[in-house]
């Protein structure tokens, strides 16, 4: 039996955490259904007032980064589901993306 690569360890461990059986959901992002996982408790850590966060409108989205469109700026629009919601912030981190946003207003 052939030992996997890393690459092939990661591909398989983002498989396990975007998985829609376990953690993850299937959303519409920019008209593409895809598999994401919602954390509102990540967001109170990147914004560091973790004690306000349950009152923000506002959500950490990870997805697979290649499921994605482009990374955008903070700032610019983003659409998920029929919502437009204005990125915060957008970082790949081994071919996942983790995406703060705020609903748009």
């Amino acid at each position: 039996m052939a030992i996997p690569t890393l690459k092939e360890t990661i591909a398989a461990d983002i498989d396990l955490v975007i998985d829609p059986d376990d953690f993850a959901e299937t959303a519409i992002v920019e008209s593409k259904s895809i598999k994401v996982m919602f954390d509102s408790d990540r967001l109170g850590e990147l914004t560091g007032h973790a004690q306000y966060a349950m009152g923000l409108d506002a959500v950490v989205m990870f997805a697979r980064t290649e499921d994605l469109p482009p990374a955008r700026k903070p700032g610019d629009a983003l659409m998920i589901g029929s919502y437009d919601w204005t990125v915060m912030s957008w970082e790949d981190r081994a071919g996942v993306s983790e995406i703060a946003l705020q609903r748009s207003r």
